[in-house]
């Protein structure tokens, strides 16, 4: 893998997610990592990775007769979101398009605008086909617009078409509306995972609102209001519902041209 990405470690995970991340060494918990996860993957076998998750994505949607080529269910739900759903797997295909012959890059493009097409009021379901209820409308990282803006944020990089970027946008701005969540300070469904997306968005336009924005959303988890209204954390530090995200957010928040969410990079 160093021949095709110098200075990176491949860590693919092909569970149910069937998604492949890449760790820059420059990233917050790298060494910890590495010490995990020696292997580094071959050329071929992520060539071999990624022709699994198309194949099992065509079989799908061909059994479930979908308009579009590659769905994908997570414990029986076609999840559309960052965390288990759609958007992340068609996220990671395009963050290895050139591993891709050029028939199944086009179904992967072919979903991607699918699923730009499903957007509602500057958001989507955590399911396919659900219609959002704004009383119960979920603005997360791991269902919802502040996750989807990644798969958005890479297309937009990988074929620099601006609709992809204007979508990214619409996240943001409902992110600025709707992200102060009484989940936990996290990045999975918490402040943090929220305020990430301004990061993204800042090194995709340069527009320095962006870093205000971040900012702003950092001095909410210091105050008396959040402490009172958040829920009581279950795994206090973990990466993604714990503090473990928290910091590694704080951490990008001072160096905002390198900022990326922990394993989901979209600059790499």
């Amino acid at each position: 893998m160093r021949e095709g990405r110098e200075n990176c470690d491949i860590l693919a995970l092909t569970s149910q997610w069937k998604c492949c991340f890449l760790i820059p060494e420059a990233s917050a918990g790298f060494r910890s990592w590495k010490a995990i996860f020696l292997e580094v993957l071959t050329p071929a076998q992520i060539k071999s990775i990624c022709q699994a998750i198309l194949d099992s994505g065509k079989q799908y949607a061909m059994k479930k007769r979908k308009p579009f080529p590659l769905m994908y269910s997570y414990y029986g739900t076609e999840y559309l979101g960052a965390a288990h759903g759609l958007s992340s797997i068609l996220q990671m295909l395009l963050s290895y398009h050139e591993h891709l012959k050029p028939s199944d890059q086009e179904l992967v493009w072919q979903s991607v605008d699918f699923l730009m097409e499903q957007e509602q009021n500057c958001n989507w379901p955590p399911e396919l086909g659900e219609a959002i209820e704004r009383e119960n409308e979920l603005v997360h990282w791991c269902h919802g617009a502040p996750g989807i803006a990644y798969l958005f944020a890479k297309a937009y990089l990988v074929s620099k078409k601006p609709q992809y970027l204007d979508t990214c946008i619409r996240c943001g701005e409902l992110t600025w509306q709707k992200g102060l969540l009484k989940k936990g300070p996290g990045i999975c469904h918490g402040v943090a995972g929220s305020a990430y997306v301004f990061l993204l968005l800042y090194r995709l336009t340069g527009n320095s609102k962006y870093i205000y924005r971040a900012q702003r959303f950092a001095e909410f988890l210091f105050t008396e209001e959040f402490k009172a209204g958040s829920r009581v954390l279950e795994s206090i530090y973990s990466l993604y519902e714990g503090f473990s995200g928290t910091v590694c957010f704080l951490i990008d928040l001072l160096q905002p041209n390198q900022a990326e969410f922990p394993l989901f990079s979209v600059f790499v």
